[in-house]
């Protein structure tokens, strides 16, 4: 049987089209802002080591400057030897400084990727920078040949250190400026661009928000109707399988006044009053087909398997003057069964006393098979409604667990995964700057969190994974530590035989949803503590029991109100799931003892 409800299903196609391009955005903005974060990180390393040697630059080529003068007015060779050798050092940690900063030099850390402006800048000092150099080194070649070498011999060299050093150190201010005000604008330019990637973020999630998340919401809302609408249906025609059972007594009663003529009562034989017969009518031998007629009637009717003690007691009736009437179904010479509507008439003599028994009856035996008939034809038809109104039924069921399993699998992949992917892009966000904002954006996390949380919880109560991969055991275990998570109830399972079957998928279903329903009332009403899921098996039987401590109910009450035979309430979708799957159900109650419902299920 085909539901319209069931098969007309929501298509997903265009939203998850929307979902692979939301997807492919938070990802290309989170690769984009890493990618320009490391690199502002590496360009940062680079510009501080930068502009930190140029600065250095200036301090040296007035060290070098120093060096000189000192040189040129000192003739002590102790000190002349120690202001070279401090002229030789900075005189090499200048060059090798001032190559690197336009070529590049890997030990200093610097790559020497220079703006065209700042290549002007150096080629504006390399004269100066040249001059200082050759002088210096002019000094050091001369001392090293002569170390008490006279002051006048060095004069020009020193003059040519001395008037290209401020020359040399105003450039160099501006090569410091400019490489400050270049590292500043990458600054600005990584701000700017941030923002840009913020706001492709926010507009990002707020294409999620409206062409996805609203839809896949209505889309479910308008499928849990649905459901929900089977489900009626579903507890309806349990109502008309149960009035058809009841149709069925007042059917056979109708079956009473099937309208078949029947003969008028005659004389069918005449006795003595032992029973011995000395009169037979040619209706009784038609009846009957006698090959031989019977001697005593009440030892024909003991051959025809009536107890010696029933017949006995008729006997003495009839001695006594009464009449006794009765049906009686025999079988004739033939093989064939008669039914009889018989008298038997006692008729007194002058003296007081019985002198014969008149049988007068009635063939009741086209009367009594065209009943036998009636009652066959309606009850065949009563079974085929009630056969097809359970097939419907397990339709139903079976439409519903699919439609639990399609939902629950479009809530992880679907949902779940843009949910996933909303996290990781709110986590992506760092340039925040106002506590308020701070604030609102660790308030959405924490929501979306929650979000996740609730999408996986409804995934799960819908349908399980692990129900169709590892069977109702993993399935309860896992069940009870979920439930155990998320409420205040302590839900416990316990596997008291190591059953590990598995068993039909139907089966398998609906003791899942028995435990849930059961569970689920537990939180509901019955204010319990703990609950506990039992199960156990033998070769024959499989038993589950699940227990709870709450304030318990009077079940006799409930049965009067018709909470257990009426739909809608959770004990009767129990006891129905419990018939569908051929198991029996047993609810235990008392007040303040808590409750246990038994489901007992074959194993065959």
């Amino acid at each position: 049987m085909k539901n319209h409800h069931l098969s007309d299903r929501p298509k997903y196609g265009k939203l998850v089209r929307y979902y692979l391009i939301a997807l492919c955005a938070i990802a290309t903005s989170i690769i984009l802002s890493q990618i320009l974060v490391q690199k502002f990180i590496s360009e940062q390393k680079n510009d501080s080591g930068v502009v930190n040697l140029s600065g250095r630059q200036r301090m040296l080529s007035q060290e070098i400057s120093k060096y000189v003068l000192l040189l040129g007015d000192s003739l002590n060779s102790t000190k002349r030897a120690d202001y070279l050798k401090g002229l030789k050092s900075s005189l090499e940690e200048w060059k090798e400084a001032h190559v690197g900063l336009q070529y590049g030099n890997e030990s200093l850390g610097i790559n020497g990727k220079n703006s065209k402006t700042i290549q002007g800048l150096f080629a504006d000092i390399a004269e100066d920078y040249s001059v200082m150099v050759a002088a210096s080194q002019d000094i050091i070649k001369k001392l090293e040949q002569n170390l008490a070498l006279p002051t006048d011999s060095l004069r020009n060299d020193i003059s040519q250190v001395i008037n290209h050093e401020q020359a040399f150190l105003t450039g160099m201010d501006k090569v410091v400026f400019q490489y400050d005000n270049e590292a500043k604008a990458k600054v600005t330019n990584l701000q700017s661009i941030e923002i840009f990637l913020l706001i492709l973020s926010l507009g990002v999630i707020s294409f999620e928000i409206f062409f996805i998340f609203i839809p896949s919401a209505r889309t479910i809302r308008k499928t849990f109707k649905k459901l929900l609408l089977s489900e009626q249906k579903s507890r309806k025609m349990t109502l008309e399988i149960s009035s058809l059972y009841n149709s069925l007594e007042q059917a056979y009663q109708d079956l009473l006044e099937v309208d078949v003529a029947v003969e008028d009562y005659t004389v069918f034989a005449k006795s003595m009053p032992s029973g011995e017969f000395f009169y037979f009518s040619d209706n009784f031998s038609r009846i009957m087909e006698f090959d031989s007629t019977p001697k005593n009637i009440f030892k024909w009717l003991k051959e025809q398997g009536y107890n010696a003690e029933y017949l006995d007691n008729i006997q003495k009736m009839t001695l006594s003057g009464k009449t006794w009437t009765g049906d009686i179904k025999v079988v004739n010479d033939m093989g064939d069964f008669v039914w009889i509507k018989i008298n038997i008439i006692p008729t007194m003599g002058d003296s007081g006393d019985v002198e014969t028994l008149m049988v007068v009856a009635t063939d009741e035996t086209e009367k009594k098979e065209a009943e036998a008939i009636s009652q066959e034809i309606n009850r065949e038809r009563i079974e085929k409604k009630v056969k097809e109104q359970q097939f419907r039924s397990a339709l139903i069921l079976e439409g519903q667990e699919e439609e639990r399993k399609r939902i629950s699998r479009d809530m992880h992949d679907g949902i779940g995964q843009l949910l996933s992917a909303m996290k990781f892009n709110l986590e992506g966000i760092h340039s925040v700057k106002s506590d308020y904002e701070r604030e609102k954006l660790k308030t959405s996390k924490d929501l979306l969190k929650n979000v996740i949380k609730e999408v996986r919880r409804i995934s799960f109560n819908l349908t399980p994974s692990a129900l169709s991969d590892y069977g109702i055991v993993a399935v309860l275990n896992k069940f009870c530590k979920e439930i155990t998570k998320l409420s205040d109830l302590q839900v416990s399972f316990e596997n008291q035989t190591g059953f590990l079957s598995r068993l039909e998928g139907k089966v398998e279903n609906n003791l899942y949803r028995i435990c849930q329903e059961a569970v689920n009332n537990a939180i509901k009403y019955a204010e319990a503590n703990e609950v506990k899921i039992t199960l156990s098996h033998n070769s024959q039987f499989l038993n589950v029991d699940i227990s709870d401590d709450g304030k318990g109910f009077d079940v006799d009450k409930l049965e009067e109100k018709g909470h257990l035979s009426a739909s809608g309430h959770g004990l009767f979708n129990i006891r129905e799931r419990a018939n569908f799957i051929n198991g029996q159900c047993t609810i235990s109650s008392q007040k303040g003892k808590g409750t246990t419902i038994s489901i007992n299920i074959p194993l065959d």
